[in-house]
């Protein structure tokens, strides 16, 4: 992650409370690596096998959903655990799609202080912006929207299968209810050496919106669930709070 970067987060603690920011430091190398699925995959596999007791079939391929996912406009609330050791932390996320613009929100609350994040990625560029309860919002360009997500990993692996699904593959294993939806869950794989993303469970509505991701990366394991759905995007939800600072300019 750019040093530029660490430095305004760093400029303002109440952003650093995120969830998220426990698998990417400030001082990391800038590309997230993941570990096979192992136990974390084997007991997500188990506890969506359970949940349904319904066979995978007759669903849609999994380069069917990502296809669909291209062109899908939705906005989706997600419940955010990401366990550490013996160390659990939750926070919410909420992604909004109406290509070609995107936006993801990310909001946690620690030691009674609220903290809230959004990264836009809009056809005139990538911006990030950060505030908390009580304080007025702030907005930074950025020099692309893989480098913003950086810090999130389930955002950065669906950017990723959606921008490359040719290195993933994807077997369809069981279809479940989540969020009101029907939703075809899928074992996915890496095809490439650097794709990333190992391994893990991704859930998607038949239009490709995504409703339930779980892996493991950097020894925490992430399990991201849909629990609010949307299929309209206002506009208005693409504007940025605040005039954005572009770093490297006066």
């Amino acid at each position: 992650m750019p040093y530029r970067r660490c430095a305004v987060m760093r400029g303002s603690a109440a952003v650093l409370v995120f969830a998220f920011v426990i698998v990417a430091s400030c001082g990391g190398t800038g590309a997230t690596t993941t570990t096979t699925g192992g136990a974390g995959a084997t007991a997500a596999a188990a506890s969506g096998t359970a949940a349904t007791g319904v066979p995978a079939s007759g669903g849609p391929s999994f380069a069917q959903v990502l296809s669909s996912a291209k062109a899908t406009e939705y906005k989706v609330t997600y419940k955010l655990t990401t366990t550490v050791g013996a160390d659990t932390i939750s926070g919410e996320q909420s992604w909004f799609f109406k290509p070609p613009r995107a936006r993801f929100d990310f909001s946690s609350t620690a030691g009674g202080q609220s903290s809230s994040l959004s990264l836009y990625a809009l056809p005139d560029g990538t911006y990030m912006c950060f505030g908390g309860a009580g304080q007025t919002a702030s907005c930074i360009g950025m020099t692309g929207l893989d480098t913003a997500l950086q810090q999130n990993p389930a955002a950065l692996y669906q950017e990723a299968l959606l921008q490359h699904p040719d290195q993933y593959s994807g077997v369809l294993v069981e279809t479940r209810q989540i969020a009101g939806q029907q939703a075809s869950c899928y074992d996915v794989k890496s095809t490439a050496a650097s794709a990333g993303l190992t391994d893990g469970r991704f859930c998607y509505s038949s239009q490709g919106i995504p409703l339930l991701q779980r892996f493991a990366v950097q020894g925490a394991t992430w399990s991201m669930e849909a629990t609010n759905l949307s299929s309209t995007v206002p506009d208005s939800d693409f504007t940025l709070p605040s005039k954005p600072t572009i770093l490297g300019k006066p």
